[in-house]
């Protein structure tokens, strides 16, 4: 929408400036003498550089000189703008790395959680390594224990250009979490135009590929644009804090259970989710309470890494938890088995 606009926008600009140049020489009585012209515009210039000509007779001519002056400001700081963000871009460009990135997460933006989801990050693909690619505008200050990771890769450029994005391989990466941009009054707003950009990798002939993305909300009456950009899941600290304080006031050490279950270590159980084709074929049709039985003699001979099963994803990304016979009769082999485990699983068949 920004492109389609910013012709028109510049031709408005230039139209205004010269009504007011047109508007000030005609109140100062210019207009029929060419000398008088010259002499009105360069006092009027050389009021724009700061010196001090001679005001403009009427009271007129003094408030179109005013507004002159305003307008001629605001444009000059525009064009420099123009000019050094056309001359930072191709220097950032300049400076991405030139691997070419597969099954990667990239990070966009950056605030006060990052390097605790960068954390969590790394600890999740500990025993399969994948690169981390941190995508900010603005530079990065790392902290000490990540700048020397050869997973973990930094690059300054503006995500909501699709070229950036198409640069580090977007379309072949693992999922792209948004960040809400610490220094932007209105983060949400980035982050969709980040998720139009990425929706536009996706239409790419020859490369059309399903994106996986993550955004973080702030205010939640935005949740539906991001939605409405593209973006996959949309999460909201805010919903998920008040559902914790709530829990925990009732059932004593509550957000030490999901302190776990959030957190990535040997010591603790977290989520997985075995996809379709890589679970034994004679679990389909069972019944939930089966297919628990199921998994608990499989965890019986893996004691080293227990499973439970929690839940089942359908084919279309409803969640069920726990669910009660009316609404999970048996498993389809397009089903997705969610278990908890001390560390990742992806396959059952073993």
């Amino acid at each position: 929408m920004q492109e389609r606009l910013q012709p028109f926008l510049t031709l408005g600009a230039i139209a205004i400036l010269v009504l007011l140049i047109v508007a000030f020489l005609w109140s100062e009585e210019a207009l029929q003498s060419p000398v008088r012209a010259w002499e009105t515009l360069s006092n009027a210039v050389i009021t724009l550089v700061g010196e001090y000509p001679d005001r403009p007779r009427t009271f007129l001519g003094q408030v179109l000189q005013l507004l002159l002056l305003l307008f001629g400001t605001f444009a000059f700081g525009a064009l420099i703008g123009k000019f050094s963000s056309y001359f930072v871009t191709q220097a950032l460009a300049q400076t991405l790395p030139m691997k070419s990135f597969s099954n990667h997460i990239i990070v966009c933006n950056w605030n006060a959680k990052a390097p605790l989801v960068l954390r969590q990050l790394i600890e999740a693909n500990r025993h399969h390594p994948r690169d981390i690619v941190l995508l900010c505008a603005e530079p990065i200050k790392l902290d000490p224990e990540f700048q020397e990771r050869a997973d973990v890769f930094v690059v300054q450029g503006d995500p909501t250009h699709h070229g950036t994005l198409e640069r580090l391989n977007a379309p072949k990466a693992k999922a792209i979490i948004l960040l809400a941009d610490a220094d932007m009054e209105a983060p949400d707003e980035k982050n969709a135009l980040i998720a139009l950009a990425v929706k536009h990798l996706e239409k790419i002939p020859g490369q059309e590929q399903d994106i996986h993305v993550v955004a973080e909300l702030v205010n939640s009456d935005r949740q539906r644009h991001l939605k409405e950009a593209g973006v996959d899941e949309v999460i909201s600290s805010q919903d998920y804090s008040s559902g914790i304080l709530a829990q925990s006031a009732l059932f004593r050490q509550m957000s030490e259970v999901y302190r776990q279950l959030l957190t990535y270590s040997d010591h603790t159980n977290e989520f997985y989710f075995i996809e379709p084709g890589h679970y034994p074929p004679t679990l389909y049709g069972l019944s939930f309470p089966a297919l628990s039985a199921w998994v608990s003699e499989y965890s019986s001979h893996h004691p080293d890494n227990p499973l439970l099963l929690v839940g089942i994803r359908r084919q279309n990304q409803q969640v069920l938890l726990n669910p009660r016979p009316t609404d999970f009769q048996g498993l389809d082999p397009s089903d997705t088995l969610i278990v908890m485990a001390y560390r990742p699983i992806y396959d059952l068949r073993g």
